[in-house]
């Protein structure tokens, strides 16, 4: 184990007592969001490898330095520091703590930030410790939803509050570029946010590849990120023995988005490709292995029957269009794909629950909340080759789900119509992705 002494010096660097300045463009929503759920004691800020969970941390602590806290009462912990490496367990956890008390600030309760929690095996018996003689307020990250599903509703339910951080919706790239305002404002730069939306569809929104300016470097980027979660997230966090088949799996499957993907469709391809028989769970193991990790997501129908549910395939999406694109083929055969893959998104950020329906049509999603379906929404780049197959899915969900209002997503169009009781609006891609619904 290092010595306190030892300790310290691989923390302050880090830390703005030792010199960090944490410099990014502010992400308000959620950095208001840690303050309103730190209150219950601690906060997990959970989500995809560099969509930004560690600068909103550092960026916490600053504001709340800036704010006439002491910067000696804020600590963070990088637990992928390669010197911590040898030793993660909740003794280097209780003997951090320990040093920074001893060294840096024994006053009362510091804000401590560890970053990349999952790699600290039994981190939250640590976690609970600390909350329970009310030592510390404490905000973690972690790179795989099962912090969601085991660590925190264990010994932690009720005690940590969990803040899921997705790459930049839309709003936050334009921020990022610069352009802010109500719709009116916006209305008057539609022409320069269209040529932005074609940026962000290709290359999504993480932000260090959001702030890079070549594209080359930026596909670079996305490519590393895609490796790198499914290597270290994927691969080595699950245990699977046979890397070279997860990242084929999450290929074939990525490649795929924005369409329903078939388990047993995806064993046969894999099986081809390597030669050999592959276990019947393998495939499904590693879908559910890159939906914790916060590589993709799957919609599944809405069916009242369970028979059905469980019968027909999911929809896979991207968590980010640039990853889309990286593994998919070339954007512009990709166009309309990719625009339901940011409406996908778009959704599952605000909702708990979205669908597709499938009946006499189909509708590419509808919005659950609680026991009543809200909404029902198309997409369709290109709305004039498909108006009428557009319409008659929707109209079919609104009548199912008792629905006045439908939407369908174009690339451009703008338009509503009246079907009896029944309105079908058309609403332009990037307004859609401004909207709250």
């Amino acid at each position: 184990m290092l010595t306190r002494e030892e300790i310290v010096e691989v923390l302050a660097p880090y830390n703005l007592w030792g010199g960090r300045r944490w410099e990014a463009i502010p992400r308000e929503v959620y950095l208001s969001e840690i303050e309103r759920k730190l209150s219950s004691g601690a906060v997990a800020l959970i989500g995809a490898r560099r969509s930004g969970k560690t600068t909103l941390a550092g960026l916490f602590l600053r504001n709340a330095v800036e704010g006439g806290f002491p910067s000696e009462a804020t600590l963070y912990v990088n637990l992928e520091d390669p010197r911590f490496s040898p030793y993660l367990s909740p003794e280097l956890l209780e003997e951090v703590f320990s040093a920074y008390r001893t060294y840096v600030y024994d006053g009362e309760s510091p804000l401590v930030v560890l970053d990349e929690v999952q790699n600290v095996p039994g981190w939250e018996k640590w976690v609970r410790k600390v909350l329970d003689l009310g030592e510390a307020k404490v905000i973690v990250t972690g790179s795989t939803s099962s912090l969601l599903r085991s660590e925190l509703s264990t010994l932690l339910t009720g005690r940590v509050l969990s803040v899921e951080v997705y790459p930049l919706s839309f709003p936050e790239f334009l921020t990022f570029r610069g352009i802010s305002g109500d719709m009116n404002d916006l209305l008057g730069k539609k022409r320069k946010i269209e040529s932005l939306l074609r940026e962000y569809l290709e290359f999504g929104g993480f932000p260090q590849v959001v702030i890079t300016e070549d594209e080359v470097l930026k596909r670079e980027l996305l490519r590393e990120l895609f490796e790198g979660v499914v290597l270290r997230d994927i691969a080595y966090r699950h245990g699977f023995r046979d890397a070279r088949a997860v990242k084929i799996v999450a290929e074939l499957a990525l490649s795929r988005f924005s369409s329903l993907v078939s388990v047993s469709r995806l064993r046969n391809e894999l099986a081809g490709v390597l030669g050999r028989k592959v276990s019947p769970n393998f495939v499904d193991s590693v879908l559910d292995a890159m939906e914790e990790a916060y590589l993709s997501f799957r919609v599944p129908i809405l069916s009242p029957k369970v028979k059905d549910a469980m019968r027909y395939p999911k929809k896979m999406y991207a968590i980010d269009t640039g990853i889309a694109n990286v593994v998919g083929i070339r954007f512009t055969e990709n166009i309309g794909r990719l625009a339901e893959n940011a409406v996908a998104r778009h959704l599952r950020q605000r909702f708990r629950e979205v669908y597709y329906y499938r009946g006499m049509g189909e509708v590419d999603f509808v919005v659950k909340e609680g026991l009543k379906v809200t909404h029902a929404i198309q997409v369709a780049w290109d709305i004039e080759e498909s108006w009428e197959r557009e319409v008659e899915g929707l109209l079919e969900a609104m009548n199912v789900f008792d629905l006045k209002e439908g939407i369908i997503v174009t690339g451009w169009k703008s338009c509503e119509e009246k079907f009896g009781e029944k309105t079908v609006k058309c609403v332009p891609l990037w307004r859609f992705l401004v909207s709250t619904l």
